[in-house]
């Protein structure tokens, strides 16, 4: 009896550490350059409200009139919602600015931190990759959210 107990208890903790490590790797910023901050400013695509991450897609034009498309990551459901984000936070064509913390990987995403809408609102369907009331706070101040003509601008954080 006391071996089965003990093998049950084994497995039960072996289960309870394997779950432990897959929630920890999903939790990760690692992919995400934190020691940038960049604003892309572009026409709302699609707004992905869903589980485990929101995504909002926007289309983004440059100089030359190409466009290309970037996405970014947000938080669970649950957690955007407590911040005031729900299904219809973000309308297709709408225009944003979406200050994020860029993918690695230089590819065309990020994590966001704050989206300013047309209205000049300010939205947070941010994860825990950045502290968003006070970084918006920033970017307010130093007016770096003023400029329409901006596609992507990147300002080294004054908080690293």
């Amino acid at each position: 009896m006391k071996k089965i107990i003990l093998t049950v208890g084994t497995i039960i903790v072996v289960s309870f550490l394997a779950m432990t490590q897959s929630v920890t790797a999903h939790h990760s910023f690692a992919m995400f350059d934190v020691s940038k901050e960049q604003i892309v400013i572009g026409r709302v695509i699609r707004w992905a409200f869903n589980n485990p991450h929101t995504w909002l897609y926007i289309e983004v034009e440059d100089e030359d009139g190409n466009t290309q498309t970037w996405g970014f990551e947000g938080a669970a459901q649950i957690h955007a919602m407590r911040q005031g984000v729900n299904g219809t936070t973000f309308q297709p064509g709408e225009i944003v600015k979406v200050v994020m913390l860029p993918l690695s990987s230089g590819d065309p995403a990020g994590a966001m931190c704050f989206v300013q809408k047309e209205d000049g609102s300010i939205v947070r369907p941010n994860d825990g990759v950045c502290d968003s009331d006070a970084r918006a706070a920033v970017w307010q101040e130093n007016g770096w959210l003023d400029s329409d003509n901006l596609t992507i601008f990147e300002k080294e954080p004054e908080f690293m």
